[in-house]
């Protein structure tokens, strides 16, 4: 599968933001889904449901963007995120990287919900500039730092070497 065709639909259910990534789900297609949940949340939505029976593997941009909804979400109430229709090693890595303990993982294979119609993600929530994209992924990462030790030491690294990159870069006008 080929860049162009790795990308998130999405849909609004009720008080449920639906997302179902195609392909891979990467820091390339994913970097809008934070502030597209935060307009969510805002209109009333209260639960995040990811369904990953076309998702083709994760990176950790994508981890960091499932940890971030289910950390800052203001409606929460116990696990307001779902992971419904993930393989086994998309299992495992959601094990490895700590997110488990944050997300209600449905076990059983989970059809959509009836008359359900997905849309590509409005762009409008992407970033708009190199330092918004390196600011949000850095942020993503340190979603992940919070929830180990492990990720810590795996992550500190990267979000360090962001951090370098965007003293370089050149920081939009106040608006």
């Amino acid at each position: 599968m080929s860049e162009e065709e790795d990308h998130i639909e999405a849909a609004v259910i009720d008080k449920t933001v639906y997302l179902k990534p195609f392909g891979f789900a990467t820091q390339h297609n994913s970097l809008g889904v934070p502030d597209f949940l935060k307009a969510m949340f805002r209109m009333g939505c209260c639960y995040v449901a990811f369904d990953l029976s076309e998702c083709q593997g994760m990176d950790s941009t994508f981890l960091g963007v499932m940890a971030d909804a289910a950390i800052t979400n203001p409606h929460r109430v116990g696990k307001s995120v779902l992971v419904l229709n993930a393989r086994e090693d998309l299992v495992r890595q959601l094990r490895r990287i700590g997110l488990l303990p944050l997300v209600s993982l449905h076990g059983e294979a989970a059809e959509p919900p009836v008359k359900l119609e997905l849309s590509c993600i409005d762009f409008v929530h992407f970033p708009r500039n190199n330092y918004q994209r390196l600011r949000t992924v850095q942020r993503m990462h340190q979603q992940l730092v919070q929830l180990n030790e492990r990720n810590r030491r795996l992550f500190g690294p990267f979000i360090e070497m962001l951090e370098q990159e965007l003293d370089q870069e050149e920081p939009p006008p106040a608006q």
